[in-house]
């Protein structure tokens, strides 16, 4: 059944021709934050929008045979084909950050507090490199910032890594900022996130004027106010 869904939404993106952003994002965040980035693209490029949901991979792939014109949330190590083009600038940097109950900032002053302490992990996510020599033992996998959380405060893991600035705007609309800080150590890489487009689509030739779009939105805090905004919403729903 999915499938013909999908394929009757692929006619439809080309029955008449009409300039519509085709996308998707990933399976497990359909309306997350990628989807407000799609959605403020569009509306500067003043075009519809069809987003859809498939993996990271698949999606990557997608975008290069042509299924997809744009994709958002690439890194600018992400390997992409020949077919696909990563705009600059990117449109945010993210830091993978290092968090511990306060008081405990000192606990993880180095790559090697992680032989004594263990860290908590998204489920399913790429092992950051700095953790490449960690052993299996001190890393415990889960599958959302809420459950790093609660197992940090109970005491069931020492430390968690998650992307520093959504983990900080969880942490104040918690009201957990006070009872949970950064680590002495942190990771210092940051990875930038850009948006990629397929080369043979209609939106190749409008390149210009989507990196014009991206770039005045890096410098008018656009992109940054859509990701503030967002989890601020998203944490007031779990709390209510």
């Amino acid at each position: 059944m999915r499938c013909w869904v999908l394929l009757l939404l692929l006619l439809s993106w080309s029955a008449y021709g009409k300039e519509v952003l085709r996308s998707a994002v990933s399976d497990n965040f359909p309306d997350g934050l990628h989807t407000y980035y799609l959605a403020y693209l569009a509306n500067k490029l003043d075009v519809e929008s069809e987003i859809g949901t498939m993996p990271y991979a698949r999606r990557l792939l997608s975008v290069d045979n042509g299924t997809l014109d744009i994709m958002v949330g690439v890194s600018n190590t992400a390997p992409i084909g020949d077919n696909t083009l990563r705009l600059d600038p990117a449109y945010e940097s993210l830091s993978v950050a290092i968090f511990v109950l306060a008081g405990n900032e000192s606990s993880i002053d180095s790559i090697n507090s992680f032989q004594q302490h263990i860290v908590g992990v998204t489920r399913s996510s790429s092992r950051q490199s700095v953790l490449e020599n960690v052993p299996e033992s001190r890393i415990v996998s889960v599958e959302s910032i809420e459950q790093k959380i609660d197992l940090l405060l109970k005491g069931r893991i020492d430390s968690f890594m998650h992307v520093k600035e959504s983990t900080l705007t969880t942490l104040v609309s918690q009201g957990l900022y006070t009872k949970i800080r950064l680590a002495t150590f942190q990771p210092p890489k940051e990875y930038e996130q850009h948006v990629i487009i397929n080369k043979n689509s209609w939106l190749y030739t409008r390149k210009d004027e989507l990196e014009k779009i991206i770039r005045d939105g890096v410098v008018n805090g656009d992109f940054a106010h859509i990701r503030h905004q967002f989890y601020i919403a998203e944490n007031a729903s779990k709390t209510q």
